[in-house]
């Protein structure tokens, strides 16, 4: 073929306190009720959790910052709770996963518009072992 290239990816094991953002996480808005959209993305860390049987994460819940701080770090803990329930129901341990929320607390944009709120409104993973 004229013109075609080769291209080669090297893919780099994650090491220990590397974090990842879980971008198709969806949740109906105000709840901790996982959307179907977030399946997909969800089995797919599950297999790799039970092809890593040594690494352990931990779920980081974030919000944006409308409404009251209070209730938001509880909304950003019970939706890290249902995602590490949805990670168990998949057969991952539960001791290799550990939950916190952090509400508005640490916001990756700028809460002044929606289009940048939104991006707050998001569950990480931190590899911790």
């Amino acid at each position: 073929m004229t013109g075609s290239r080769n291209l080669v990816l090297e893919l780099v094991p994650a090491a220990v306190g590397s974090s990842l953002e879980l971008p198709t996480l969806i949740f109906a808005q105000g709840k901790y009720t996982l959307l179907s959209a977030s399946y997909t993305e969800l089995n797919r860390l599950a297999r790799t959790l039970d092809d890593n049987p040594m690494v352990n994460i931990r779920l980081e819940g974030h919000t944006d910052n409308q409404g009251n701080a209070g209730l938001n770090v509880k909304l950003s803990e019970e939706r890290v709770a249902e995602v590490k329930r949805y990670l168990v129901s998949r057969g991952v341990a539960e001791k290799r996963i550990s939950t916190v929320g952090y509400g508005g607390a640490k916001p990756r944009a700028s809460n002044a518009q929606e289009e940048t709120r939104k991006l707050n409104r998001r569950v990480e993973f931190t590899i911790v072992k």
